[in-house]
Parts: structure tokens; sequence; C-alpha cells
């Protein structure tokens, strides 16, 4: 699994940067990743500094495995679809672990990102797209061999009808396709509301004569234990020093805690990989 330091770097301090030009943010301080956050510029920028490098982390584990699977199939050129894609972090932990293996990137998302521009430059096999998962047209669809999820399943499903999304999906005419699955949770404990939202796309691909060997209902994690730090899994994730955007304290008109802790554990992880065969 390769994590990019210097990546991880690059993305905070940009985002950082930015926000510290934004004024007081104690506003943001009961801020949290919902679906109607996310259309802010702002919080935008909270959440980058937040999640993002170790959202990446997870993605990266997810990558090296996809990875893993394709070279044993010998398959070197793939097309990947992710929804809710966001910041697209995914995008970047494929690019940095698929290695010699060509894929291109279609990311949907119903929110306008609008500090897109505050990440690294991508490669010609970017494509983001503004627009609602239920208006994704068939073809596309049919296009991709691997589907993402990154941590998107509940809001979807705030939005869409899934039964008749996933089966969409199953109605793809390829006979191997790849789901990449990550879960909000805490402690590692399973989030079975939505892993119940993903049984719409397992129960719609055995409809379509697949079947698979990878556990739907199980999820798991990177790392030895509960709490342990993303370097002791990884020494390349390293996220800088000195990124405080306030402090709590009695001195303070709010208790601010704008990105007073960044996720920097695997507590937070939980993950799937799916291979599904006809």
């Amino acid at each position: 699994m390769n994590i990019e330091r210097d990546f991880i770097h690059e993305v905070v301090n940009n985002f950082y940067d930015s926000i510290m030009q934004d004024g007081d943010l104690c506003g943001y301080s009961d801020a949290s990743p919902i679906n109607g956050n996310y259309d802010d510029k702002i919080y935008q920028k909270i959440y980058a500094l937040k999640y993002f490098p170790a959202y990446y982390f997870e993605y990266c584990v997810l990558a090296r495995k996809l990875a893993n699977r394709l070279k044993k199939k010998e398959i070197n050129e793939i097309n990947v679809s992710s929804f809710g894609c966001g910041l697209y972090p995914d995008y970047f932990a494929l690019l940095h672990n698929l290695e010699d293996i060509e894929f291109d990137y279609s990311g949907y998302d119903i929110c306008k990102w609008k500090t897109r521009n505050l990440l690294p430059e991508s490669e010609d096999n970017l494509c983001l797209k503004t627009m609602s998962i239920a208006d994704i047209r068939q073809t596309e669809l049919d296009d991709s061999d691997v589907f993402i999820f990154p941590k998107s399943l509940g809001d979807i499903a705030e939005n869409i009808d899934m039964q008749a999304f996933a089966r969409k999906i199953a109605n793809t005419p390829k006979d191997t396709v790849y789901f990449l699955n990550s879960f909000i949770t805490v402690n590692h404990n399973l989030n079975r509301h939505h892993v119940e939202l993903f049984s719409y796309f397992h129960d719609a691909m055995l409809k379509q004569g697949f079947t698979t060997e990878d556990p739907s209902d199980e999820t798991f994690y990177r790392g030895d234990h509960e709490f342990q730090g993303l370097k002791g899994i990884n020494y390349g994730f390293d996220y800088p020093q000195g990124i405080h955007l306030c402090e709590e304290g009695a001195e303070l008109d709010c208790k601010c805690r704008v990105v007073h802790n960044p996720v920097l554990t695997n507590s937070y992880m939980n993950y799937q990989i799916l291979e599904y065969t006809r």
C-alpha cells in the first residue's frame, strides 16, 4: 500500500491556507458531514482538513486490494464510477496504488464542490459530473468495471430510489465487476443500516446471475487494534503539524470544535471489497 506523505501535506496546507482567509469560524463549530452542509464552501474546507487524509488512507487500502485482484486476473485497464465522490480522495488513492493498471474515473456528486481547485492536479483520466446519481445513464454504468461508494450510501439513500439504482448497476453486460465500499462508523462497530443499504445491490446482482465469495454483510479495517494511529499502520501517513483553526476555551464566545481533532486513527475505518462474477 502506497501512502504519499507529500500529497497529504499539499492537500492539508492548501486548504488550511485558504480557510485562514475566511475569518471567524465559530458558526461552524457544530457543523457535521450531512447533505445540507456539503454545498457550503467554508464547510468543504473544514471537511477536507478533518477527514480527507484519513479517507484517502482508507481508499489506499482498498485500491491496493483491488490492484492485487486485478493483477491475478491479468487485467490492466478498468473504468471506475464513484458515487458521492466529493473531493474524490478515492481517485488519488487509485492513482497512487494501481501502478501499471490504467483507469478512467467518473465521479458523481449532486453537490457543487467549489473547493476542488485547492486539490493537486489530476491526470487526464478524471471526469467529474455534478448530477443526481439517479440521472446517470445506463450506458455509463454499463461501461464501469468498478463501483465505489465512498462513505456515501446513507447520503445517497436519502435522495434516490436505491432499489432502482441497484437494478441499473446489475444490468451491466460485464461478467466481472467490483464494489469498493467504505462506511461511516465509530470504533469498528458494524454500521448495520448502511450495510443493509448495500444489500439492494447484492440482491440485484444475484438476480442477474452473479455470485461472490466476498461477504456482503461484513466489514473490515486495516490494523491490529482499535484506535491505532494511521502512521502506525503505514508510515507514509503524516498529518502536518500546527493546523489549528480554533481551540476550545472559556475566553471564547463559543466552544469551538472546528477541526479541533482531525481523524488520525483507524477507529472510523470500515470497508468492503466485493467481486461479483458470472
